[in-house]
């Protein structure tokens, strides 16, 4: 408890971000917004909600795995710092009534811009690990496992974007990544953990956005089909 007490005390050195949520216009969707889509698209949808379904075990093996392997507190069964955010890295958190009245544009540049993002925060922390964790190769092979889901997801969500007639052009702030200086240890475990949790948490909303968009137009194809 004395060690979660001191990380918490310590964590005023590192910035807090806020959400880069794209806004959404307080309208809720409805099922007047379904788009006419082809029967490509929309099968799309179930087969990109399959692969985020497919992802969930890595994302979660490596948070848990990055955790044991950190040493005190964070190795600690009950560990847990939800408030923590990473200055220019989306968080996944969203409640129900910005689920809802997310517009299809906006659900989907969302994850493009999450993913997107997230990869040079997943590299970094895996090069970080390397120095951190020379002899365990295992969380080495988890975060080039994910790394190489996250590419095939963006290409599934671009795919979907382009055939919905949406911008895939992503613009991020410049520095994206902050470099520490020196061997900054404490800054760069903590940025690791919150970095596998926040993709952990994705990878989860992601399978709710892709749900919600298969059964928005599962009707839609069914009139389709003779």
């Amino acid at each position: 408890m004395r060690s979660t007490a001191l990380l918490i005390f310590l964590v005023v050195s590192v910035r807090s971000a806020t959400s880069l949520t794209i806004s959404a216009p307080v309208k809720r969707s409805t099922s007047s917004d379904v788009a006419d889509l082809s029967e490509t698209t929309i099968v799309l949808f179930s087969e990109t909600q399959k692969f985020a379904e497919s992802m969930k075990d890595n994302a979660d093996s490596l948070l848990t795995t990055y955790l044991s392997l950190q040493g005190e507190p964070y190795n600690d069964p009950d560990f847990s710092l939800p408030d923590i955010r990473i200055a220019n890295l989306p968080t996944a958190t969203m409640n129900y009534d910005t689920f809802m009245r997310q517009t299809d544009e906006i659900r989907l540049k969302n994850n493009l811009y999450f993913y997107s993002a997230i990869i040079k925060f997943l590299q970094l922390t895996m090069d970080e690990q390397k120095d951190l964790n020379p002899a365990d190769p295992s969380l080495n092979a988890k975060f080039e496992q994910v790394l190489s889901n996250i590419n095939s997801l963006i290409d599934n969500i671009s795919t979907i974007m382009t055939q919905m007639d949406f911008s895939v052009k992503i613009e991020f702030r410049t520095p994206m990544v902050e470099s520490y200086i020196g061997s900054a240890i404490f800054k760069k475990k903590l940025r690791g953990y919150v970095v596998c949790r926040e993709y952990k948490e994705r990878v989860a909303l992601t399978m709710r956005d892709f749900e919600f968009l298969a059964k928005k137009y599962e009707g839609h194809l069914q009139r389709e089909r003779p």
